[in-house]
């Protein structure tokens, strides 16, 4: 099987939503493969090797992060 390598590039970090040990959740606007930029939610590992890689998570279009900043403000969360 051909396994092409990943890279990617933050172009602009939004914030980290949680840290544990050595892992993040983060929001960031992130370039995959040298692609136009994403933004993208995911977790990161940082390495032995002292270097974040990424892990499960979602990229989304502009349309799909409107789209998503409006079901979120209809969500009661009870509080």
């Amino acid at each position: 099987m051909d396994t092409k390598e990943l890279s990617y590039e933050v172009i602009k970090p939004i914030g980290i939503i949680s840290e544990k040990n050595n892992y993040t959740k983060e929001v960031n606007i992130i370039s995959w493969n040298g692609r136009s930029p994403v933004c993208d939610i995911r977790g990161f590992r940082v390495g032995n090797d002292g270097k974040k890689h990424p892990l499960k998570g979602i990229s989304m279009s502009k349309a799909d992060l409107v789209a998503l900043k409006e079901l979120l403000s209809q969500v009661d969360l009870g509080v």
